[in-house]
Formats: C-alpha cells, sequence, structure tokens
C-alpha cells in the first residue's frame, strides 16, 4: 500500500539542490510529489527505500535527513533567511518581525532555539549570509558598492564595509580585485 511521507532534509540552500534531491529520491524508486528548500514528499511503496536508505542517497550529495524539532525549526529558520537575502527587501528592524511571522513563532523562542542548535545567534548568521551575497555581487560587477548596500539592507556603505572586512579580512575593494574567489556559497555557510 502506498505511504506518503514528508522529508525534512538539511543542508538545502538553492534551487539546483531541489534538483538533485528529486533526482535521488526518484534514483530510489520513490515517487515524488513535491520538493522545496529544506523538505520533499514522497509516495514509497512497500517498505523499501527504508529511512536508512534514504539517509545513505542523501548523505552522498552532503544532504540530510532531520528528526528531530530543534533541528527542523534552525533549519526553516536559515531558509526563510535565504528567501528573504534572494528577495532584495531586506531591513535590519524588520528581521524579527519576519521570522516571527513568517514561521508563527515568537523572535525570542526562534532566538533560543537557533543559537542553541547552531551556536551562533539569528543576527551573526544573516550577516554572514549577506557578506557572502556581497561578494557575489562584488564578483558580478554591475553593482557599484554603494548599489550593494542598499540591496543587502544597510543604511550606508560604511556599515557594509566594516562588516566585509570583519569576515573576510580585506575591504570590498581589495576583493574585487582579487584574481582568485574565495566564495564559500551559502552551503558553505550553512
Amino acid at each position: 500500500m502506498p505511504e506518503r511521507i514528508v522529508l525534512q532534509i538539511k543542508n538545502m540552500v538553492c534551487s539546483r539542490c531541489n534538483l538533485v534531491i528529486e533526482t535521488a529520491l526518484a534514483a530510489l524508486g520513490l515517487e515524488v510529489k513535491k520538493v522545496e528548500l529544506g523538505q520533499a514528499e514522497v509516495v514509497r511503496n512497500g517498505e523499501h527505500p527504508t529511512l536508512k536508505e534514504i539517509e545513505k542517497e542523501l548523505n552522498r550529495f552532503n544532504f540530510g535527513l532531520i528528526e528531530d524539532q530543534d533541528t527542523i525549526l534552525s533549519e526553516r529558520i536559515k531558509h526563510a533567511l535565504l528567501e528573504l537575502l534572494e528577495k532584495g527587501e531586506i531591513e535590519d528592524s524588520s528581521l524579527s518581525g519576519y521570522l516571527s511571522e513568517r514561521l508563527t513563532k515568537s523572535y525570542a523562542s526562534l532566538s533560543r532555539t537557533f543559537s542553541k542548535h547552531e551556536g551562533i545567534t539569528i543576527e551573526k548568521f544573516f550577516i554572514r549570509m549577506k557578506i557572502e551575497k556581497a561578494k557575489e555581487l562584488v564578483e558580478y560587477g554591475m553593482l557599484s558598492f554603494s548599489e550593494i548596500a542598499y540591496k543587502l539592507g544597510y543604511k550606508n556603505l560604511q556599515h557594509l564595509s566594516r562588516q566585509f572586512k570583519q569576515i573576510t579580512g580585506m575591504s570590498m575593494s581589495e576583493y574585487q580585485k582579487l584574481g582568485s574567489r574565495d566564495r564559500e556559497g551559502m552551503d558553505g555557510i550553512w
């Protein structure tokens, strides 16, 4: 008898991840109904593949299954932050409100769970994400540094510049002049 399963998956950071997950699950013989950041809905006919077999296949691609609620919540916070970053409509003052509304939990509860589970505050994690996005935008070379700062929700370029140097060890101009890039990608900070 077919069984519908919702898999909570860690380390998914982009639409390409969705494609990899969908392909891997289909290769295991699962009927993939839906894949989105952080989860996949599948139908399994019979007892195979087992959750262990699914986990093993996902691990091959640096993904994994999540079972405990704190880890699921932590991943949901990361995905909400990623969506906010990709929208490009960031305001520092709205981060707590955005997450509370998006995840229907108090920000204090979200913050406590995230910090305990990830070993870093939501704010510091989001800054790392924004700096990684700034590196990407600098590499593209289509926006001025001021435009990048505005796009990432900074009130002024100096604030972005200070955080950029603090995290990367170099100014944005120095980074721009580099021949080889040292970007981690979002999965590198995940």
